[in-house]
């Protein structure tokens, strides 16, 4: 084998190789049909591959490539319909959906931000109520306070009026039984009164008529 003809064998070989890595895509043709020969003449394999298909290289030769279709046909298409990158309709198609999710996005963004906005305020409010009723309650707090001070001297008033009661019906008890003893007392010196006056009047009754008696006899002997 001679040496031209191993180099050229190698070369092949790497061609080959590089030609089944990369990958292709239809261009801006609207629609592109695969063949089985290099000549429009021959069957078409697959027929309507809309701009922008990719097709995986296979084989290279006199301005025609070799291709597998995302379908799995194998053919033949000229170069002319090829494109080593992606076809501007593609691309445009390509960044029209992506500003169209860009939108979305944005949008789905804003709805969040106005959800976040109205959960903050909801909030808000919830906060300034539990800090209104955080306010009614510590004011109920010291009126329930106060009150309880109040029963507390309440309470320390009545047990004083009790004392003071209790100390009035005892100065009352001595004050009846100083009573009564009075009474007594002054029922038995109307007694003995009595008794003086009623011995005063029996003596006066027996002992006038003796004075008279003698006063008569005294006279007589004169």
């Amino acid at each position: 084998m001679s040496k031209k003809r191993i180099i050229g064998l190698i070369v092949g070989t790497l061609l080959s190789a590089t030609v089944h890595s990369a990958t292709v895509y239809v261009s801006d043709i609207q629609f592109v049909a695969i063949r089985e020969g290099q000549d429009n003449n021959t069957r078409a394999v697959e027929r309507g591959l809309k701009s922008g298909t990719p097709l995986e290289m296979l084989d290279q030769n006199n301005g025609y490539t070799k291709v597998r279709t995302p379908s799995g046909n194998e053919g033949w298409v000229a170069d002319y319909f090829l494109s080593e990158d992606r076809v501007s309709r593609d691309q445009l198609e390509r960044l029209q959906n992506q500003l169209e999710q860009s939108t979305n996005d944005k949008t789905n963004i804003a709805n969040a931000l106005t959800d976040a906005q109205q959960q903050i305020q909801k909030l808000n409010d919830t906060n300034i109520t539990i800090g209104n009723e955080n306010s009614q309650l510590k004011q109920r707090l010291a009126d329930t306070a106060e009150l309880a001070r109040k029963a507390e001297r309440i309470v320390a008033q009545n047990r004083d009026v009790s004392y003071q009661i209790e100390s009035l019906k005892q100065q009352a008890a001595t004050a009846v039984a100083q009573s009564e003893k009075l009474q007594n007392s002054t029922e038995q010196k109307w007694y003995l009164i009595g008794v003086a006056t009623l011995l005063g009047g029996v003596f006066l009754g027996v002992a006038l008529p003796l004075m008279r008696r003698k006063k008569n006899n005294t006279g007589s002997w004169s």
